[in-house]
């Protein structure tokens, strides 16, 4: 059976002290048929120093800072794989991943995910693990049509198909500076099915500076996010167009978490550009109606605690923010949620 070139572009930024372990376990891969690309965004640490130790190894690319789009685009511009793995530079695989890929690979395929094991700084497991929900396979247009997401994985636990790639990228390099996994993620599945490989093989590391593990508590945090994620729906939108496919008319209302976030903002004075049109009767009426609908497996009492911040806020602002923190800052302590809401009410 012939064997795919599987490109491997880790992605680095400062990351120094945690970018030997990130480039040794794409080295000790066991599938023989690959390649690896190191870009390095501009860092300003001691990570090009580590990357000497690596000539004639790995293609190594050095370029001025512009962002984790920008060494997206260029690790994309020099991959000759037909199959696409991205590593940051702060994570690690386990040795049979890319193995592993090869035997699920599909041509029909345009993502293929696996579970993530979070582990600390040493590497030693923390309890989460990624995705976040039992993984969905398949042809997921539908439900990002109707629920703008999809059990999906951090940078380091996909592959993606070439073609995919083709279809999305170059990335917009000013809006993706940081979070460019999600454009990849959300646009894929409309050109090709979702595949699942049920084994732990990336270790994604939490060292306190992290994106997908527990946002802190912080206005600025929140505005940059909320930014971000609200992008979902333009994505889904261009991607379905070019289909010929309509999304939910009310589709930027479809993420409980989100609106949740939105309505934060709002009750601190606080917004980014794309929802400036909010407000609290349209949060509250199309937000609690993305939450009854919502195809988590909650009990009506779990859905009207989600509810519960929409219509307090129009009877007591900070008691509605204190129950929206709490569910977005999951990981975060109390004293730093009333800390936060202090800054605002």
């Amino acid at each position: 059976m012939r064997q795919p070139l599987i490109s491997v572009i880790i992605n680095n930024y400062n990351y120094a002290r945690f970018l030997p372990e990130a480039i040794e376990s794409a080295l000790a891969q066991t599938y023989p048929c690959k390649e690896i690309i190191v870009v390095d965004d501009g860092s300003t640490d001691d990570s090009r120093e580590v990357l000497r130790r690596y000539e004639g190894r790995v293609q190594l690319i050095l370029k001025e800072n512009g962002g984790q789009a920008s060494a997206f685009n260029a690790g994309f511009a020099a991959a000759q794989g037909e199959i696409i793995c991205f590593l940051d530079s702060d994570d690690y695989w386990a040795p049979q991943l890319l193995e592993r890929i090869a035997a699920h690979w599909r041509p029909e395929l345009a993502i293929l995910l696996w579970w993530m094991q979070s582990v600390d700084e040493s590497g030693q497991p923390l309890k989460r693990r990624f995705p976040w929900r039992s993984p969905m396979v398949g042809d997921l247009r539908p439900r990002l049509l109707r629920y703008m997401h999809y059990p999906s994985v951090p940078t380091s636990g996909n592959a993606f198909a070439r073609r995919a790639l083709e279809a999305i990228l170059p990335l917009d390099e000013s809006l993706w500076r940081i979070s460019a996994d999600l454009p990849l993620v959300i646009a894929a599945p409309f050109y090709g099915e979702v595949g699942f490989i049920d084994e732990t093989l990336t270790y994604y590391r939490v060292h306190g500076s992290n994106l997908h593990y527990g946002m802190p508590a912080s206005w600025q945090r929140l505005e940059r996010e909320v930014g971000h994620a609200m992008q979902r729906e333009p994505i889904i939108r261009e991607h379905a167009a070019r289909q010929g496919l309509k999304p939910h008319p009310r589709l930027g209302y479809t993420m409980p978490v989100m609106n949740l976030a939105r309505l934060l903002l709002l009750l601190a004075g606080r917004t980014v550009p794309i929802v400036q049109n909010d407000t609290l009767l349209k949060l509250a009426i199309f937000g609690s109606e993305g939450i009854w609908k919502h195809d988590e497996a909650w009990s009506v009492r779990e859905r009207l605690g989600w509810i519960r911040p929409f219509w307090m806020a129009f009877v007591n602002k900070r008691r509605a923010a204190e129950l929206a923190a709490r569910r977005i800052f999951w990981n975060s302590t109390e004293a730093d949620i009333q800390r936060f809401l202090d800054e605002a009410f």
